[in-house]
């Protein structure tokens, strides 16, 4: 596997290096701006458009009037603005504008409005680019986390996103990932504002230098730039079986030199989640008809905390400090199940603390240094109830807990070479440790429990060179290698992972992307443990002692036309997938879930994303997919499958403007059944509507919204494979009705005022 890596890195470096000897190297459009007196115009605003109004940048004049555009076009419209004179439009070719006059502005006359529509997503350095304030103006998004939903291709459910033909995503905070799991990362990002946001990056195939493989997305938070003190309370109010709620609040208070941020939030969960389970279970040619009825719920206070600091020394050197910190204490999960074949309880008490600190910082010549820690603690126990059928009775109490350490450090250094090109290389060291344990007590009738105590330790070193190139034109390509050293107890592994991308800007109105990736997905300490769980007197939950890592290969290819729709094609090859599917046991009455590697997961097909809109009150998002799911595995249990599926799903995502103050929110989403190993899952169905409203000059604003109307976004699922005949109906009560409300308060900026040379003043 490492000579194929090694191959495709080769192919695509020369590839890429042949393809940009057919780029044109990049020109400039430049000119000067002069007023009705010959005299340079400091400050003028020009816009560069294609001939049908595509955006394509800005630029503003300086103190002589003069203006550069990087860019190369045939034939282009410019348009001029500036306070004090008329806006002027005029079109050009080449690269010389030449000298435009403006003329002073009437302020008898009624005022002159030039509208262009801004860019639906922008290449920068090969990387799709949305600013998500613009973005998520006018929709129902009341966080980070949920401008993240709106971004085209991205879709949530249940904590987890994807991003169209390249699978899962990993979130990155600045350019770097976390060593918190995506559960804590979500948390902070719900409780930061999107206008703390400075833009998001798309990456179907991330670059090394951000030390994380596939698809991501980059968050990029504001930097301090400016005199200000800002911030925002909220409360939010949720019914969804159960009624919950919190309250949020952060400020950020920064200088040219330095900012400071802090975030605060409290909030109360309560959960119901049920199974309804149907399981005709064969057992030595006997037939058990099991029917039960599961209900868990939770009920938990949760309190979250995030403290970050900046601070500039210059323009080229700053450093990036941030605590975040969570906590939630007496967790009660009670999980309750009835039926013909069993009936038990469960509780679980569990304490959870999450700490974080992060530090960057970036030097003046390239160089990054960084580090991230993380230490997690969590306490529970549990006590189990069963009575049988037959008469019997089994229980159990049982105390456990497990602490995890992470730590990161990292060291990126980027450079110019001759010709327009950059390389790029670093070295990164993560290591880990868990210990974990089970001690059962009280146990009674015929239940399997063991004692458990683990004490893991995992190291991953990585370095890795990269070889990239911009042009003025747009257009960018990029090859780099990834070496690997990774160690989890006694498995040992070596391995190089190529990637390779190429963004082709023939003009404004198309772009073309192609990307190549290799990277693994490691298992979680959980699911390599011995350990045996029970859910009830039936479910188990087991771990899988020398589970593999699961190595994907992705290639994604998109073209961007208009810089607004996207249509993409994409193909992904996993070995050694790994997921959790259910068994029914063939020496005794139980279900048991475990994680298996299988053989492979091959997925190819097509999406297509089209936004459209109707005047000033109608923007709207279609997102359609179509794909093959291929899945095979020789080795489950003793029922190996080989399945293929065809899937469609289709998202419709409306937002209707009342006026600038009031919006309507209307979202449908459909998806034909799919497979899971030997699962077989319905469609689905999801509407989902909500309105906004701003007042108080946009201090104010109140939002309420019903997530799944219907009560139809949670598929049933059903196995008739070989022997196996299980109906399961689950979910979590999806249908939600929240209320969001908050307050923005502060907002001032400290305008920079020039300093008198009083020298000239005589007394």
């Amino acid at each position: 596997m490492m000579r194929l890596n090694k191959i495709i890195t080769l192919t695509f470096f020369y590839l890429f290096l042949g393809c940009s000897q057919t780029v044109a190297w990049g020109q400039t459009i430049n000119g000067k701006i002069i007023d009705d007196k010959q005299l340079p115009i400091d400050g003028a605003t020009i816009i560069l458009q294609t001939m049908d109004s595509t955006y394509i940048g800005a630029s503003i004049s300086n103190a002589d009037g003069i203006f550069v555009f990087k860019s190369q076009q045939e034939e282009y419209r410019l348009i001029i603005q500036h306070l004090l004179y008329e806006t002027k439009q005029m079109t050009g070719k080449g690269n010389d504008a030449g000298i435009i006059q403006l003329q002073p502005k009437d302020y008898a006359l009624d005022e002159v409005v030039i509208k262009a529509e801004r860019p639906f997503a922008k290449v920068e350095n090969g990387l799709l680019g949305y600013n998500l304030a613009v973005l998520t103006q006018n929709q129902l998004v009341n966080n980070a986390y949920e401008a993240l939903t709106k971004i085209p291709g991205v879709q949530e459910d249940r904590g987890i996103l994807t991003l169209a033909g390249a699978g899962k995503l990993t979130v990155i905070l600045n350019g770097k990932p976390t060593t918190m799991d995506a559960g804590q990362l979500e948390t902070i990002l719900r409780n930061t504002p999107v206008s703390r946001v400075e833009k998001a990056e798309v990456m179907y195939s991330a670059p090394p230098e951000y030390n994380v493989r596939g698809a991501a997305i980059n968050l990029v938070l504001k930097h301090a730039n400016d005199y200000s003190f800002q911030g925002e309370i909220s409360a939010d109010y949720k019914n969804q079986y159960f009624n919950d709620g919190g309250m949020n609040g952060n400020f950020r208070l920064s200088t040219p030199q330095m900012a400071f941020d802090v975030m605060y939030g409290a909030n109360n969960v309560k959960k119901m989640e049920y199974i309804d389970l149907d399981s005709k279970h064969t057992l030595k040619d006997e037939l058990h008809h099991i029917i039960q009825n599961e209900q868990l719920r939770s009920k938990y206070w949760k309190h979250d905390l995030r403290v970050a600091f900046e601070y500039n020394f210059n323009n080229k050197n700053n450093i990036h400090i941030a605590y975040t910190g969570s906590y939630t204490p007496d967790q009660h999960n009670n999980s309750r199940t009835s039926g013909n074949y069993q009936t038990s309880n469960v509780d679980k008490y569990v304490d959870n603390q999450m700490h974080n600190i992060t530090l960057q910082y970036h030097l003046g010549f390239g160089l990054e240094i960084g580090g991230d820690y993380t230490h997690y603690t969590s306490n529970n126990n549990q006590r189990l109830y069963a009575n049988y059928q037959d008469g019997n009775r089994s229980g159990f109490s049982m105390v456990g807990g497990q602490k995890i350490d992470r730590y990161s450090i990292y060291a990126d250094r980027k450079q110019s070479l001759p010709k327009g090109w950059n390389l790029g290389y670093g070295v990164s060291y993560r290591f880990a440790k868990d210990i974990d344990f089970q001690t059962y007590d009280k146990v009674t009738g015929n239940i399997q429990t063991q004692n458990t105590y683990s004490n893991l330790r995992e190291q991953t070193t990585s370095f890795y060179v990269s070889l990239s190139k911009s042009y003025a034109t747009g257009t960018s390509l990029s090859v780099s290698a990834t070496g690997e050293c990774y160690t989890i107890g006694n498995y040992h592994k070596w391995a190089v992972y190529p990637q390779a991308s190429l963004t082709y800007f023939k003009t404004p109105k198309h772009m073309f992307q192609l990307s190549l990736s290799t990277d693994k997905t490691y298992p979680s300490y959980w699911d390599m443990q011995s350990s045996v769980s029970y859910l009830n007197g039936y479910t188990e939950l087991w771990g899988t002692p020398g589970l593999k890592p699961m190595t994907n290969y992705n290639l994604n290819g998109n073209y961007i036309w208009k810089q607004k729709y996207i249509f993409g094609l994409f193909f992904t090859y996993t070995s050694d997938y790994f997921t959790q599917a259910a068994y029914q046991s063939t020496d005794r009455l139980a279900l048991i879930y475990k994680n298996t590697n299988w053989n492979y997961m091959q997925v190819w097909g097509a999406n297509i994303i089209l936004p459209f809109k109707a005047g000033n009150w109608l923007d709207s998002r279609l997102t359609l997919v179509g794909m093959q799911m291929h899945q095979r595995c020789d080795n489950f249990f003793d029922i190996p499958f080989n399945r293929k599926k065809w899937v469609f799903s289709s998202t419709l995502d409306n937002t209707f403007k009342v006026n600038k103050n009031l919006s309507f929110e209307l979202m449908g989403n459909v998806q034909t059944p799919v497979i899971q190993g030997t699962f077989d899952i319905e469609s689905i169905f999801n509407l989902t509507a909500g309105l906004r409203w701003n007042f108080a000059n946009d201090k104010l604003s109140l939002s309420a919204r019903c997530n799944d109307i219907f009560d139809t976004g949670m598929p049933a699922t059903r196995v008739r494979f070989k022997e196996q005949n299980l109906n399961m109906n689950s979910g979590f009560y999806s249908r939600a009705f929240t209320l969001h409300f908050s307050y923005r308060f502060g907002g001032y900026k400290k305008k920079e005022v020039k300093k008198i040379d009083t020298s000239r003043f005589r007394y």
